[in-house]
């Protein structure tokens, strides 16, 4: 723990709650416990100074939720994602407090509070200096102020016709909170969010009709369902109707720009210099940041790999083969076979591979190295502990 602890890594991402650089991982096994995966030691490590503890939970009392028996303090940091920097701990409580510690996860203070009870569900992630949570909701609020006078929400019980989404974003130096982006409309979603110099990405999924099922469900929703729409012609139909809108987002200068607007929805996936769209015509469109459409590829990308290496993505009719495509060219430069009922890759760092593993006990989290994975030599695969 010691290295761990000592560690300074500049380069991060976060997936499934899951915090990785390339030196380790950190992630909640199945018992609550924050873990971390150790790279080098290819070894997981309770998140514990303690050398003495037997990462046991804090047993209360049922009745006055006294604390009889302190337990590990592992069990005590969020189930969100949890971030390490070299001077402190980060990481979101169930209340909606935003908590600063030291690395050991002691001495912690509240540098934040954000409108929680409006969140019906959330993903936390990172840039260097803030804390991101995406939400959506289908439910109706209403406003009130808490003890402290600050805008809480409330859900009302009521079901809406749209959904509402948005951004929240946190200053981890100056436990700031500011909503830098809200949307409502039909299965509205953020999602695809991608920091990189100094710039927020991120991907607003929506329907501009109202959700109708294969069997013209409507969900217990207030809707109609729009003229021609027939259960015959359902699968054909329905897709036209799903779109997805590209946003930056400043993050010196609080700037918020559409990128793209009213973009067919496809698989779509960031990459270092450029994203990738896959086109509805069966090809793969290669757009700079400023939004400029530069060039194409001659497939259409399946499932893409956050890498900043270049384009990492599936051929969509070969979703079992990574590619790893060079930006400025569009030449595939590696390519990799093997059967996706063993490992997914979702995030590339340098040299460590993570993303998904079928263990003994089926899937969870796991790691391989990156050259591991371009040779195609998945046995090598390690799940994390998640006992």
């Amino acid at each position: 723990m010691e290295k761990i602890s000592s560690e300074r890594s500049k380069d991060f991402y976060s997936f499934d709650r899951c915090f990785v650089t390339e030196s380790y991982a950190l992630y909640h096994d199945n018992q609550g416990r924050l873990q971390i995966f150790d790279v080098d030691s290819k070894t997981d490590i309770v998140y514990c100074f303690d050398a003495g503890c037997e990462h046991q939970q804090t047993k209360r009392d049922s009745i006055t939720n006294e604390i009889l028996q302190k337990g590990c303090i592992s069990y005590e940091i969020s189930s969100d994602c949890v971030m390490l920097r070299e001077d402190a701990m980060f990481f979101l409580q169930d209340n909606g407090q935003v908590i600063r510690a030291d690395r050991q996860g002691e001495n912690r203070r509240v540098i934040a509070t954000i409108p929680f009870y409006k969140l019906g569900f959330r993903d936390v992630f990172f840039s260097s200096d803030m804390m991101f949570i995406s939400y959506f909701t289908d439910d109706k609020f209403e406003e009130i102020k808490d003890e402290n006078g600050q805008t809480r929400w409330i859900a009302s019980g009521e079901l809406s016709d749209t959904r509402e989404c948005g951004i929240y974003c946190i200053s981890l130096t100056e436990g700031t909170v500011k909503e830098l982006f809200r949307a409502e409309a039909y299965n509205a979603m953020i999602s695809d969010t991608y920091i990189r110099d100094g710039h927020l990405y991120f991907v607003l999924f929506y329907l501009d009709i109202p959700p109708i099922g294969p069997n013209m469900e409507t969900y217990g929703r207030n809707v109609d369902i729009p003229e021609g729409l027939t259960v015959e012609n359902y699968w054909e139909e329905m897709p036209k109707h799903y779109w997805m809108d590209i946003y930056d987002y400043n993050l010196a200068t609080g700037e918020l720009r559409p990128i793209l607007e009213k973009c067919r929805n496809g698989t779509m996936t960031f990459c270092r210099d450029c994203f990738a769209i896959a086109e509805p015509d069966g090809t793969t469109g290669l757009y700079r940041y400023s939004g400029e459409r530069f060039r194409e590829l001659p497939f259409r990308i399946g499932k893409g790999i956050r890498s900043d290496s270049g384009l990492v993505c599936c051929d969509e009719n070969a979703m079992d083969e990574y590619l790893l495509i060079d930006e400025s060219t569009g030449e595939i430069q590696k390519r990799v076979k093997f059967s996706s009922g063993k490992f997914m890759a979702r995030v590339i760092i340098g040299n460590s591979c993570y993303g998904s593993v079928n263990g003994t006990k089926g899937w969870g989290l796991g790691f391989i190295s990156s050259e591991d994975f371009w040779n195609g030599k998945i046995e090598n695969a390690i799940p994390f502990n998640v006992q």
